[in-house]
């Protein structure tokens, strides 16, 4: 297995939503504690129809913000990994001897 480091997660640190589109946003709508590396993303989004689903016109305003995983993030990643991993290597095993069989006869 390769070695694996940590990665860095974005966190959602700040939410805002309007119940219409309102096309732009004040400075003020910003929490007060933006870092340079925050990220910020505003959606208007129009509303949609449909016989399964359907929302109304709506704004979305966002700032995430990196940090570095925790240990037990990074372990159950790591988990997975190997998980996917042996899956993997157990699927090209089988194909091996699929493709094995098919030549030897």
């Amino acid at each position: 297995m390769k070695t694996l480091k940590k990665e860095m997660v974005s966190d959602t640190i700040y939410e805002k939503h309007w119940d219409h589109m309102v096309g732009t946003f004040k400075y003020s709508d910003l929490p007060k504690d933006l870092l340079d590396t925050d990220d910020i993303r505003f959606e208007d989004v129009e509303a949609y129809f449909s016989e399964n689903d359907s929302w109304d016109d709506h704004s979305i305003l966002k700032v995430y913000r990196d940090r570095e995983e925790t240990d037990e993030e990074f372990e159950k990643r790591k988990g997975w990994v190997e998980l996917d991993e042996k899956f993997r290597k157990e699927r090209r095993y089988e194909s091996y001897l699929k493709l094995k069989k098919e030549f030897e006869e």
